[in-house]
This record gives C-alpha cells, sequence and structure tokens, in this order.
C-alpha cells in the first residue's frame, strides 16, 4: 500500500509546486496528446497536464489500494480531479478511489485489467528438480511454495506457524518460502522440512519444482505470483482478502482461506491428492490464458487509450 508515512507525507506536499512547474515545463516542450502516470504517486503530472498549454489526455494506473482517510486523501484528490482515466490491476484497487456516479465524476473512465505474463513462457513443464536437489527433497513429497518478500503484510510470518505444525503431522509435506534477505535467512529459525530461501532468478524453473503455490498475504495487495503459478498450472492455496481474492476462483483453480483451520484443511487436501491437484491446476491454466494472458491484455491497454483520446 501507499507507504503511511508522516515523512513521505511531509515530503509530497514540500515537493508538490516544484514537482508541478518541472512537469509542465516537459509536458510543453514534448507536446504528448496522452500521458499515461505508472502509478497514482506520479499526480503532480496529472496536476501539471492541466496547467499545460497543450492539455493532454491522462491515463493513471492504480497498482495498489490508497489508503483510507488522510494519508490516501491528496492522492485521491488529486488523481480524480485531474486524471480522465484509470487503469486498475484489480477491482479492489480501483474500488479504493471511491469513484462515484456523480455528475461531477461522469468523465473518469476506469478499466479493469489485471496484470499479465507471457502465457508462452510461463507455462506447463517438466521439473529439472532444481530446487528438490538443493534442499534434498525427495520424489513424491509435496512442495508447498511462497514466492513474496519477508514484508509482514505478506504473512510469512503466518505461513512459517502454520507449516511448523503441519510438518509434525504430515512429514511428507515441504514449506519452501523464497524472497528472504540473507539476514533473514540466517536469523529466521525453522524446523528441516520449513525451507527459508533467497530471492532467485529461475522463477519458472522453481515453480516446475512445486506442487501447491501458498499465497498468505494480510494486507489487500496484487500477487503477480499467484498468476504466475497459475500459468503453470499450480493449484493455489491463498488467504481471502482484496487484490488476491479475484485472482483465484475458490475451489476451481485453488482454495481461499479465512482462517488458521481453514487453511490446515485446504493444505491436507491438496497435499494428499494428487487428482485434485491436477484438475485445480490445468482450471489455472485457463484462467490465466483467459485473464492474465499478454497480448490480449495490451490490447486491451491500447483500446482503453483509443477510447480516452476519442472521448473530448
Amino acid at each position: 500500500m501507499v507507504e503511511k508515512s508522516l515523512k513521505l507525507f511531509i515530503y509530497n506536499w514540500v515537493y508538490l509546486i516544484p514537482s508541478v512547474l518541472r512537469a509542465t515545463k516537459i509536458i510543453n516542450k514534448l507536446k504528448p496528446d496522452l500521458i499515461h502516470l505508472n502509478s497514482t504517486c506520479l499526480f503532480a503530472f496529472s496536476i501539471a497536464a492541466r496547467l499545460s498549454r497543450v492539455n493532454p489526455r491522462v491515463i493513471c494506473h492504480v497498482r495498489e489500494p490508497l489508503r483510507k482517510g488522510l494519508w490516501g486523501a491528496p492522492l485521491r484528490f488529486f488523481c480524480k480531479k485531474n486524471v480522465d482515466g484509470f487503469i486498475g490491476i484489480s477491482q479492489f484497487d480501483l474500488g479504493s478511489l471511491n469513484i462515484s456516479n456523480s455528475n461531477s465524476n461522469q468523465r473518469i473512465k476506469t478499466k479493469l485489467i489485471y496484470n499479465f505474463v507471457n502465457i508462452d513462457e510461463y507455462s506447463p513443464g517438466i521439473s529439472k528438480n532444481t530446487l528438490r536437489k538443493k534442499l534434498n527433497i525427495k520424489a513424491g513429497e509435496i512442495v508447498f511454495l511462497y514466492m513474496a518478500r519477508f514484508a509482514k503484510s505478506n504473512g510469512w510470518e503466518f505461513l512459517i506457524e502454520r507449516a511448523k505444525e503441519m510438518v509434525i503431522e504430515h512429514p511428507n509435506f515441504h514449506f519452501v518460502l523464497l524472497g528472504s534477505s540473507a539476514k533473514q535467512a540466517e536469523e529466521i529459525a525453522a524446523p528441516g522440512n520449513v525451507h527459508i530461501e533467497q530471492f532467485t532468478n529461475e522463477v519458472i524453473d522453481i515453480l516446475w519444482d512445486a506442487d501447491v503455490f501458498v499465497c498468505p498475504f494480510i494486507e489487500p495487495h496484487f500477487a503477480r505470483g499467484v498468476i504466475e503459478a497459475s500459468a503453470v498450472g499450480l493449484p493455489i492455496l491463498a488467504s481471502q482478502i482484496g487484490g488476491v481474492d479475484e485472482l483465484v476462483k475458490d475451489g476451481v483453480t485453488g482454495f481461499l482461506y479465512n482462517n488458521p483451520k481453514q487453511f490446515n484443511n485446504y493444505a491436507i487436501q491438496l497435499g494428499n491428492n494428487i487428482e485434485l491437484r491436477a484438475q485445480l491446476g490445468k482450471n489455472g491454466r485457463l484462467f490465466a490464458e483467459e485473464c492474465f494472458e499478454q497480448t490480449k491484455n495490451l490490447k486491451e491497454t491500447y483500446e482503453f487509450y483509443n477510447e480516452i483520446l476519442t472521448d473530448k
């Protein structure tokens, strides 16, 4: 989410006017027809667009939910006042703008376009045992994979607690948490079947080595790992939280849980039923082709450009 920091809040206000002035000069020089802001945090450019001699159309990507109250108010106000169209990577993110159907907001257009992957690159494949060999995980043992930063909002602490309990009763289960810093990898205490690993560039090979992808986020956010895992045909076990719950069809491409008991029950089902994993993974691949495919989503983006440009 947009960082809840008083220092950052003050910084943004102090440097707002200089940022707007510089942005206005750039826009007057380049004379663009359309500006696509990659984040709501770049709202200074939307103000500059209205002050410029060019007055270009402005599209803004909403890549994370705006905070409620004082912290998100400036972004929400200036974006809604100066942006012509918003592209949200989740319906939850778009909803955080609080765009109503009032007359004052009728000019604002919105479009839901999920982040995407190269479906040809992220596709079901044969495991190279890259991860299993490194961690000495035997054939037939079940790998639950977490792949994200070790930030509190990503729920890695919850997952470790669940994993510690589950590997006692199910010694054939392995939980691999990938995304720690070197310091975290050294400091986090975990039993033998719970593996703490640093980031790697071998993402697809790692996904092919897994049996279940786990997304335990505790704050609303888009989860790129989920769409990558679905694309390669992995079933998903994820928390039922804003953003994430749009990326998983509950009971079709995976399971959404609301509490530790549900997590345990779904993990056991997935770990012990290869046919279930295969069916959910197959459904996930079809879902990825439908909603997270690169060519389709880029086409929708360009069509939205045309819609904004022609609606003056």
